[in-house]
C-alpha cells in the first residue's frame, strides 16, 4: 500500500475532522463517512486495517471527554460477547477476496437501513441481559464491515442511555472491538508500517473534532440529541445507497 497524494490526504483529513464531529455529537458516523474515502484513496483492502487504527484513536478521544458518564454494566456484558466474536471475524476478513469483502460490505451497508428501522419500533425492549448476545452479532459485523455505529444506537437508546453516557459508553464497547480486531490484524499481517502511520494521522485527527462535539453535546436537550440522531440516520442511510455502487 502506498501513501496518498496531496489531493488524497486532504480529502482524508477533511474526512477525519468531520466525522469525529458527526461521531462525537451522535455516537456514529465516524467510520460510515470515512469508509468510502479510505477505499478511494487507499483501496478496499485497505479500508478495515487503516480505519481500525484511526478509530481506535477516535474513540478513545470520546472517551476521554465523556469518561465521567460510562455505563459499566452494559460495557462488561457487551465484551462479553463482542471480544470473541471480534477475533473470529477478523480471521474471516483476513481470508477473504477483495471482490468478495465489497460485496459483504455493500449489502451490509444496504440492510443496515431497514433494520434499523425495526429496532427502533416501540415494539422493540432493550435489557442488559441482551447485550451479549447483541456484542456476539456486532463483534463479527464489524471485524467485516468496520463500522456498525448504525446498527448499535437503536439497542443503546431503546436501553435509555442518552447524550453523554450513550457517547461514552458506545465508545468504551467500540474500542474494545477496535482493540481486539487490532490485534487480530497484526497476527494476519495485515498491519503494515504504512496503514499505522496512515491511521494514526487520522486519528490524531479526530481528538480535535471530539474536542468540539463534545462542547455541543453539553448545550444540548435530550429532545435535540434524539432529533440530530434521527436526522443523521436518514443521511447515513443515503449514503449507504451510494457506497455501495
Amino acid at each position: 500500500m502506498l501513501f496518498p497524494d496531496w489531493l488524497g490526504w486532504a480529502v482524508l483529513i477533511g474526512g477525519a475532522l468531520f466525522g469525529s464531529v458527526v461521531g462525537g455529537v451522535a455516537g456514529f458516523g465516524a467510520g460510515v463517512i470515512l469508509l468510502p474515502l479510505v477505499a478511494w484513496a487507499l483501496g478496499i483492502r485497505a479500508a478495515a486495517p487503516v480505519l481500525t487504527v484511526t478509530m481506535l484513536l477516535g474513540n478513545l478521544a470520546r472517551i476521554w471527554w465523556s469518561r465521567g458518564e460510562i455505563n459499566r454494566g452494559v460495557v462488561v456484558r457487551f465484551f462479553a460477547g463482542a471480544v470473541p466474536a471480534t477475533a473470529v471475524g477478523a480471521a474471516l476478513y483476513a481470508g477473504a477476496a477483495s471482490d468478495s469483502l465489497r460485496w459483504i460490505m455493500g449489502g451490509f451497508l444496504i440492510a443496515a437501513v431497514p433494520l434499523r428501522r425495526l429496532l427502533l419500533s416501540r415494539y422493540f425492549r432493550m435489557r442488559l441481559v441482551h447485550f451479549p448476545l447483541l456484542g456476539a452479532v456486532i463483534g463479527v459485523l464489524s471485524a467485516i464491515v468496520v463500522t456498525t455505529g448504525p446498527v448499535m444506537t437503536p439497542f443503546f437508546l431503546a436501553y435509555g442511555l442518552r447524550r453523554g453516557a450513550f457517547i461514552a459508553t458506545e465508545a468504551v464497547c467500540t474500542f474494545g472491538m477496535h482493540a481486539t480486531r487490532t490485534i487480530a490484524f497484526a497476527r494476519y499481517a495485515l498491519l503494515t508500517w504504512e496503514t499505522v502511520a496512515i491511521g494514526a494521522v487520522l486519528g490524531g485527527t479526530t481528538f480535535a473534532g471530539s474536542w468540539f462535539a463534545r462542547r455541543l453535546l453539553d448545550r444540548m436537550s435530550d429532545r435535540a440529541f434524539l432529533a440530530l440522531v434521527e436526522i443523521l440516520l436518514a443521511l447515513m442511510g443515503l449514503q449507504f445507497l451510494l457506497v455501495s455502487r
